[in-house]
């Protein structure tokens, strides 16, 4: 039984204070045999810890540019770095929302995003992909928050749906037209995937999405129609966010998302080591680990690399 391992970083800064603690970091993750490293460069409240003019950059960002130091170090073992967006998340620090503050999402759930229906906030993260793409020399990038963050019901959607014979502000989901826009909401998110599978593939770099594991109810929820992603090869690599404490659980999730995508789409479970729904012990992970490869995942990616013990990452490299 062989596994490709990835590991989230929920914060490009998890990998130390200098080159040399970059160095160390890298070191310890290829002696476990990790394949990606997927460090998160967009934060939500709209930061960007790369170097960029496109957006508002972390005053933090260190002089001696992180990521271009971690790359090169990942490069020196064969290991591949995608970095990661929190996509369609725009806070107090989103210079688009600053500017535009019209393109914020109006929803009944937390968190601050913009539209993600609306062809401008599009423009600008595909934006920011693309200046992070022109400037650092990584394997791929990584799509996350790739939704909508729960049903928008802004003018822009409602004059949209409007013209489709749809009230948003007064569909309930028993209702035909439902339908209609949980569709449209789709068709705008899997929209933008495409426009930067385009991109990738013209630059000949990977693609790699996290997603709900709840299909199809992402749909109705975010608009998130990533078996359709998969069926139209828009991304290279998908990794269902299957955080649980169960390792049942973790089985039968791995087994209906390989159903779901067929057998020869890359599909990689992503484990919680340490999530808002699990916190595993080495032996736990490994139990997970084990039951997702059996069900015919290609990987496992864990999150996130601050959780990861000494022991967690002594346990993995035989697997």
């Amino acid at each position: 039984m062989s596994c490709h391992k990835a590991v989230w970083a929920h914060a490009v800064r998890d990998f130390g204070d200098s080159p040399e603690d970059v160095k160390v970091h890298v070191n310890r993750l290829a002696d476990a045999g990790f394949d990606l490293i997927i460090p998160c460069v967009k934060n939500p409240p709209g930061y960007l810890d790369f170097r960029t003019d496109v957006g508002f950059m972390n005053p933090d960002y260190p002089e001696w540019d992180l990521l271009a130091v971690l790359n090169e170090q990942a490069s020196a073992h064969e290991m591949k770095v995608h970095p990661w967006f929190c996509v369609f998340t725009e806070g107090e620090r989103s210079k688009l929302l600053a500017e535009h503050l019209e393109y914020k999402a109006v929803l009944e759930g937390p968190g601050s995003w913009a539209c993600a229906c609306r062809p401008e906030v599009r423009h600008y993260v595909l934006a920011l992909y693309e200046s992070l793409m022109a400037n650092y020399p990584v394997a791929g990038v990584h799509l996350d928050y790739i939704r909508t963050g729960g049903p928008c019901r802004c003018d822009y959607c409602a004059a949209q749906m409007k013209e489709r014979g749809v009230d948003i502000r007064a569909v309930e989901r028993r209702d035909p037209g439902m339908a209609a826009w949980v569709d449209w909401r789709c068709e705008q998110v899997t929209g933008f995937v495409n426009q930067l599978h385009n991109v990738t593939q013209n630059r000949g770099l990977e693609l790699s999405a996290a997603v709900f594991t709840g299909y199809p109810d992402c749909r109705y929820s975010n608009g998130q129609d990533w078996v359709a992603w998969a069926e139209r090869g828009l991304v290279d690599f998908l990794f269902p966010m299957t955080y649980t404490n169960s390792a049942r659980d973790a089985r039968m999730l791995t087994r209906c998302h390989r159903a779901l995508v067929g057998k020869g789409f890359s599909l990689w479970e992503g484990l919680g080591k340490r999530s808002s729904a699990s916190q595993l012990s080495t032996p736990a992970l490994l139990e997970q680990i084990k039951a997702c490869l059996e069900e015919g995942a290609d990987g496992v990616v864990l999150f996130s690399y601050s959780g990861l013990s000494d022991e967690d990452l002594a346990a993995v490299p035989g697997l």
